[in-house]
């Protein structure tokens, strides 16, 4: 299939007309233009604008209220900061005199135990002296008993001898005095 090559007829204005339809454009053409441009204006303005300003308006509002809750915050968690701050020294403070009166607290429980210890050790010492004391007694008790068994018994033995009297009382002192 040959194809034909066509010359291709361009029109082209002469340029004294295109001059002077720039310099004296077609009124209607204008007044066209004009009402679109308006009516284009008033649709962008009725639907556009507002909406796009009334968005602006309302972030605008949002990031003023967000910087301001921002503001308010921060001054909250400052005074939270210090509050927190009191009350931690006030706990350390707290803690101090805790810990100095469980001191006292142990010291006078150690004085109290200590007394204590000191008054049993001393009953418990003056109950052995008593016991011994007794003991004692009672020892000199039996010795004493004892003796006196021994000096009849000598007495007996004195008497079997047929000694005279002054001689058996010589002979009981001495030996009661040995005794």
């Amino acid at each position: 299939m040959p194809t034909r090559h066509e010359p291709i007829s361009m029109h082209v204005a002469s340029p004294e007309k295109v001059e002077s339809s720039l310099i004296s454009p077609d009124m209607n053409m204008l007044i066209m233009t004009w009402v679109v441009f308006f009516l284009l204006l008033g649709v962008l303005y009725k639907f556009a604008w507002r909406p796009i300003l009334q968005l602006l308006d309302a972030r605008e509002e949002s990031i003023r209220k967000s910087l301001e809750d921002a503001d308010r915050i921060k001054a909250e968690m400052e005074h939270l900061d210090q509050k927190c701050a009191q009350i931690v020294s006030g706990a350390q403070a707290q803690a101090s005199v805790i810990i100095d009166q469980s001191r006292k607290t142990a010291r006078n429980a150690a004085q109290i135990i200590e007394n204590k210890a000191r008054e049993e050790a001393k009953i418990a010492l003056e109950n052995t002296i008593r016991d011994i004391k007794e003991e004692t007694q009672s020892a000199q008790a039996r010795l004493r008993k004892e003796s006196a068994n021994i000096a009849v018994e000598l007495a007996g033995k004195i008497i079997e001898e047929n000694m005279s009297t002054e001689k058996n009382r010589a002979l009981i002192n001495k030996y009661i005095e040995k005794i």
